[in-house]
């Protein structure tokens, strides 16, 4: 069921219209980021995505200087 979870948010992630950027940070610095948040944000859950939990990821990666920056078309 979380591969389940993951996969639809990768899959969401990839439909949207942002990225997430960070003054400075490499992609190594983000997926150090997001482990973190995902291990804050989703630890103990039945491996569903709500979107309070999506709200509270993001509010994690903007917490540690990370900001969503629309993607160039």
């Amino acid at each position: 069921m979380k591969f389940l979870a993951f996969f639809l948010l990768a899959v969401f992630a990839g439909c949207a219209s942002w990225h997430w950027e960070k003054r400075g940070a490499s992609a190594d610095d983000y997926e150090a980021d997001e482990k973190f948040c995902k291990s804050q944000v989703y630890s103990g859950t039945d491996g569903a995505v709500t979107e309070a939990l999506v709200r509270r990821m993001h509010a994690c990666l903007e917490a540690k200087g990370w900001r969503k920056v629309d993607k160039e078309k």
